[in-house]
C-alpha cells in the first residue's frame, strides 16, 4: 500500500468533564488541507481492506520534545510521558503495533535542550524544532499552548499534527496517560486517519443548522456526506467503511452518552455515530479504533514514505516489575550526615534499562525545589540540597519500551552539616549500606567529576586501623569499590579518603 502523506494539520478534542464545556476543543485544520488529503487518499487507491492480525509486533520509535519557555520553566515531567507511553501502547496493541522511546545521538533519551517562547507557546520557531528532531522517530513537541496556526472559532486547540513538517505538537496536560485518548488521535493523523466527521469541523450538525435534522448531500466543508447505508462510504466522510457516520456531534454532546440528537442522513436515515471512536470529538470514552482504521494505520506504517521507521528493535523485557524494597539509600525517615552530600541507592531491576529519580520537599514532586533525573546506573549523589529539609524521594525502573509500572518513595531529612571536600575531582562520597548488618558488604559509592586516586583507610571508634589501600583509583562519573572488611564487631568506624589534595572522612556503623 503507498502512504498517504496527509495534509492534515489536526487537533484533538475534548477528553475531560472539564475541558469538554465551553469552550469546546476543536480541530486547528483547514478544509483545504483535508480535501488535500482526501485527493491523496483517492489517488492512491488507500481505502484499507481488513486483513487478519499476524501476532507478529511491529515496534515504531518514538520521541518526545519536553519544551520549557525563555527562562527553562513550565517543562513537562518525564514520569508523565512514561505513562502516557503505557496508554499509547494499550490503544494500539489490537493492530499489534508498540511505540517505544529511542533515544537522541545529541540530546537523550528525552529531549529537554528546549528553551523557546516560539516553541512552547506558538510553534512559530520551526528552525529550532526542526534542528531538534529525530529523523528516524515519531516526533511529538509537548508544550504549553498547542498553536497550529489555524484558529477555529469553536474552541480551543489541544493538539495537531502538521503534515507540512510531519510532526505532532501537543499541550502539556495531554501527556499524563490518563486515558484522554489525545496522543493516541493525533499519532492516527500521523499514519493518515482523518476525523469521523470530516467536513464538519467548523459547523457541527445541530438543531438550527440548515435543512435540520436532514443533513445535506455535502458538509459545510465540501465534503460528501457519509450515509448510515454505507453506499458511499469510500468517497464520503473520512473514507474509512466502518466507521459510521458523524457529523461532529461530539463538540456538542455531553461526554460519551449515546448519541440521540435526532440528526439524520441526506437520505433520511437517524444517524448513530460511533462515540467511542478515537478519531472523533466525544469525551469521556473508552476509545477504540476498528478494524479498517487500523488497516490504513498499518499500510501507512509500511509504506515506502515511513521507511525512516524501520527498525530492528527488540524490547528487553515485555514487563518490568518494580519490588517493594527497590530503595535501599537513604533509609526510609532517616538523617543524613551532610546536606550537600548525599547518596542514593536502588537495586537492579530484571528487564529495566532506566531508571526515572525524582526528589522534592513536597510529596506531589512539583515545587520549584523538584528534580528528574534518567540513570542507567543504580547510585546517584546530589549536592545541591538545602539543609535541615525534609525530603521525598523515589525511583521507577522501565526499559524502553515498558513503562506501565510505578515508582517506589522514601523519605529523608538533611543535616546542618556540609560535607565538601577538598580532593580534586571528588564530588561526593558515601558508605553503604549504613548501618552494616550480618552478611552485607560494605561498599563505597563516589561520585567523581573527574578520576582521582587516593589512599584509602578504616578505623574503629578507637582510631585503630583496620583496613589500608593504597593509590585507590576511582574513574569520573559514579562508581562503587568494595570493602572486604570481614564481619566486624558492632560499633562505629570511619572510612578516610587521603592524597595531596586534601583528607575526607565518612563515618558507618555496624549493627548485627
Amino acid at each position: 500500500m503507498k502512504k498517504i502523506f496527509s495534509a492534515l494539520a489536526v487537533v484533538l478534542f475534548a477528553v475531560s468533564a472539564a475541558l469538554a464545556q465551553t469552550p469546546s476543543v476543536v480541530c486547528g485544520t483547514t478544509i483545504a488541507d483535508q480535501q488535500q488529503m482526501d485527493q491523496l487518499m483517492l489517488e492512491n487507491g488507500k481505502y484499507p481492506e481488513v486483513s487478519e492480525r499476524s501476532g507478529v509486533v511491529q515496534y515504531v520509535p518514538i520521541y518526545f520534545h519536553l519544551t520549557a519557555d525563555a527562562s527553562g520553566n513550565g517543562r513537562h515531567k518525564i514520569s508523565r510521558v512514561l505513562d502516557q507511553l503505557c496508554e499509547m501502547n494499550a490503544a494500539y496493541e489490537p493492530n499489534d503495533m508498540r511505540f517505544y522511546f529511542k533515544p537522541h545521538p545529541t540530546y537523550g533519551l528525552f529531549d529537554k535542550s528546549i528553551n523557546s517562547d516560539g516553541v512552547y507557546t506558538t510553534q512559530t520557531n520551526s528552525f529550532l524544532m526542526n534542528n531538534r528532531r529525530l529523523t528516524s522517530a515519531v516526533n511529538i513537541y509537548v508544550t504549553n499552548i498547542a498553536d497550529s496556526g489555524n484558529p477555529n472559532p469553536l474552541g480551543v486547540v489541544l493538539a495537531y499534527y502538521s503534515p507540512t513538517n510531519d510532526w505532532v505538537v501537543s499541550r502539556k496536560d495531554q501527556i499524563n496517560g490518563t486515558g484522554n485518548g489525545t496522543l493516541p488521535h493525533e499519532v492516527g493523523h500521523f499514519f493518515s486517519l482523518k476525523h469521523t466527521f470530516y467536513g464538519w469541523e467548523s459547523e457541527p450538525f445541530q438543531p438550527g443548522s440548515a435543512g435540520w435534522p436532514v443533513a445535506p448531500s455535502v458538509s459545510p466543508g465540501g465534503v460528501p456526506t457519509e450515509l448510515m447505508s454505507g453506499a458511499n462510504c469510500t468517497t464520503a466522510g473520512d473514507g474509512i467503511c466502518d466507521t459510521p457516520p458523524d457529523y461532529n456531534f461530539g463538540i456538542i454532546a455531553s461526554n460519551c452518552q449515546p448519541y440521540t440528537g435526532g440528526a439524520k442522513d441526506p437520505a433520511g436515515v437517524l444517524v448513530d455515530p460511533m462515540e467511542n471512536n478515537f478519531m472523533g470529538y466525544f469525551s469521556n470514552c473508552n476509545y477504540e479504533f476498528t478494524p479498517l482504521q487500523f488497516a490504513a494505520v498499518t499500510g501507512n506504517l509500511n509504506s515506502n514514505a515511513r521507511n525512516f521507521l524501520d527498525n530492528t528493535f527488540t524490547p528487553v523485557a515485555e514487563t518490568v516489575v518494580t519490588p517493594d524494597d527497590l530503595l535501599v539509600l537513604p533509609l526510609g525517615g532517616d538523617t543524613v550526615d551532610y546536606y550537600n552530600q548525599v547518596n542514593f541507592e536502588w537495586q537492579s531491576v530484571p528487564g529495566a534499562t532506566y531508571y526515572l529519580f525524582e526528589i522534592d520537599i513536597t510529596s506531589a514532586y512539583s515545587s520549584p525545589n523538584s528534580q528528574e533525573i534518567v540513570q542507567q546506573g543504580t547510585t546517584l549523589t546530589l549536592t545541591n540540597l538545602q539543609s535541615n529539609r525534609n525530603y521525598y524521594w523515589r525511583v521507577r525502573p522501565f526499559n524502553e519500551y515498558y513503562t506501565c509500572n510505578g515508582a517506589k518513595q522514601k523519605t529523608f531529612r538533611t543535616s546542618g552539616l556540609s560535607g565538601s571536600d577538598d580532593i580534586q575531582g571528588l564530588t561526593g562520597w558515601n558508605v553503604s549500606p549504613n548501618p552494616l548488618s550480618s552478611g552485607q558488604v560494605a561498599r563505597l559509592l563516589v561520585s567523581a567529576e573527574q578520576g582521582f586516586e587516593a589512599n584509602l583507610s578504616v578505623f574503629d571508634a578507637t582510631g585503630r586501623a583496620i583496613y589500608r589501600q593504597t593509590n585507590a583509583s576511582f574513574s569520573a562519573g559514579n562508581s562503587a569499590l568494595e570493602l572486604p572488611l570481614g564481619e566486624l564487631a558492632n560499633g562505629l568506624y570511619f572510612v578516610v579518603l587521603e592524597n595531596g589534595d586534601g583528607r575526607s572522612t565518612r563515618k558507618f556503623s555496624v549493627l548485627r
